[in-house]
């Protein structure tokens, strides 16, 4: 292994600070540093084995946790929470929409201030986590419809920031092109608490009247106790940023850091200055990235909310519609997997959205033509479900690869997921309860969004293309005549990053 000097941060702060004083002398210093550093195959495998042992698991059983305690809500409504707490008209679609709306404005604040690592990332995530313990019993717990809004309100404002922050703290420890795969089997979870919460939802159904509480209410109870004993989880098993990890040897650590810094390229600011923040408010690529994620999230919130009810609406009894929604998440699980590995092995992540968003568009179509064969019908939720789970981490993982820096990545992570998530404002709107089993505006907007979706990801990838040709030909050379300072906050604008496409 070559020796690449590389000081090592002792803390989140300190490696700020570290970044912040990136003057002249310690921006060629840097430079000098990764011309010099060599790639030591067997220690990137050592290191890699043990992030994903270290990192991953205990990040994909909380989000699984996390996952199911957002979706209990659609298992319970076909267990009578409606009518228990005389929910009328589109009561049921309110209670779903208004947990978004803190869920999108607090995402991006959420990430920043993650980011500044005031306190560890197993403290900030167990801590949101346990506040969100208390508002799932609290579901169980209420007796009106506007305790369910409140509950459901203050579980947005505390879920907020733990997918985004998993997202960003997983980044933190992968090259561009190993984090593909990486987040694709964090990502998961969210497919297979899909499948668990249909199995456990149907289960907990038999406790029906225990201690005078209906089954829908004991979901909510037991859910939200699962999350309270995840709490320790991440406390125990989250490890902090690179630069202060524990599992790592002192040489390990230095060698990471280093392999890091060479794969984010010359310009990789750890800072939010006036021109990094201008950067993220007006790059094209995040809008764009958050239009597309923005149609894929819609279709699986529309999956996620009203599978079980739509199963119904096609002849299934309660306990039919609860099992039948497992195969569906276990098909996607797999298709997911499969194309996320692909992606990382080729390099590529457009071809694959455009495989998920054709496979969707199939799905959608065949709900909206009100196919008569119910087989077919249940054909179109396994395609709608295997399209939203096949783009949503590709998107994201394709996001944080082309931005220069920790400072972009994590604001980028969080505004896509957090605004992305308007998708679940729109699904929770247009399965107006009065279209019941037919559901035309809803299907309907899917099949759009999904096209819309099509659209974004297609623009974005021409302008990667199109940026890398510029770069190759030396047409961005002239910003390499600006000061050091200017130049170590370009990011992903500066002449020598590359797309990935």
């Amino acid at each position: 292994m070559d020796d690449t000097n590389t000081k090592v941060p002792n803390s989140p702060q300190a490696s700020e600070e570290f970044e912040e004083k990136g003057n002249q002398a310690n921006t060629s210093a840097t430079e000098d540093q990764d011309e010099r550093f060599n790639v030591d195959e067997a220690m990137d495998k050592t290191i890699n084995w043990k992030c994903d042992f270290k990192l991953l698991p205990p990040l994909i059983c909380l989000f699984m946790i996390t996952f199911i305690d957002r979706t209990n809500i659609a298992n319970a409504k076909i267990e009578g929470m409606t009518v228990d707490l005389r929910m009328k008209g589109n009561d049921y679609n309110t209670s779903l929409w208004i947990l978004n709306i803190p869920y999108i404005c607090l995402a991006v604040p959420s990430n920043m201030l993650m980011k500044k690592g005031f306190v560890k990332p197993s403290v900030y995530l167990s801590g949101i986590m346990f506040c969100w313990a208390l508002c799932t019993i609290g579901l169980g717990c209420t007796k009106t419809f506007k305790g369910i809004l409140a509950c459901r309100f203050l579980m947005g404002v505390f879920e907020s920031g733990f997918a985004p922050g998993c997202a960003y703290l997983i980044s933190r420890y992968y090259k561009r092109r190993d984090f593909s795969i990486r987040y694709a089997v964090f990502f998961s979870a969210a497919v297979l608490a899909g499948a668990f919460g249909g199995f456990l939802a149907y289960a907990i159904e038999l406790m029906d009247k225990v201690g005078g509480y209906a089954g829908w209410r004991w979901i909510f109870i037991i859910e939200g106790c699962i999350t309270i004993l995840g709490v320790g989880i991440a406390l125990l098993c989250i490890p902090s940023y690179p630069e202060d990890s524990t599992f790592l040897k002192p040489e390990e650590k230095q060698y990471l850091l280093a392999m890091l810094k060479k794969d984010a390229g010359k310009s990789r600011p750890n800072h939010y200055s006036s021109l990094v923040i201008k950067e993220c408010l007006l790059d094209p690529k995040i809008l764009l990235g958050t239009l597309a994620y923005f149609g894929a999230d819609n279709a699986a919130s529309s999956i996620v909310s009203f599978q079980p009810t739509i199963l119904k609406s096609l002849g299934y009894s309660n306990a039919q519609a609860q099992v039948h929604t497992i195969p569906v998440y276990i098909v996607a699980f797999c298709v997911l997997l499969i194309c996320a590995y692909l992606s990382g092995r080729l390099g590529r992540r457009y071809i694959f959205l455009i495989f998920g968003a054709a496979i969707g568009i199939v799905g959608w179509s065949i709900e909206l033509a009100q196919v008569k064969a119910v087989s077919a019908r249940y054909f179109g939720m396994f395609a709608i479900t295997a399209s939203a789970y096949i783009q949503m981490p590709i998107l994201v993982v394709w996001l944080s690869n082309n931005m220069g820096g920790n400072a972009k990545a994590a604001f980028a992570t969080g505004f896509m997921i957090g605004f992305g998530n308007c998708g679940n404002l729109v699904s929770s709107n247009v399965f107006i309860t009065d279209e019941t089993p037919r559901f035309k505006t809803g299907f309907g907007t899917g099949l759009g969004l999904n096209i819309l979706g099509v659209v974004a990801s297609t623009t974005l990838e021409l302008y990667c293309w199109m940026a890398n040709r510029r770069r190759d030909a030396g047409k961005d050379n002239a910003k390499l005549d600006n000061s050091s300072e200017v130049l170590r906050d370009l990011g992903d604008l500066h002449p020598d990053f590359r797309y990935i496409l």
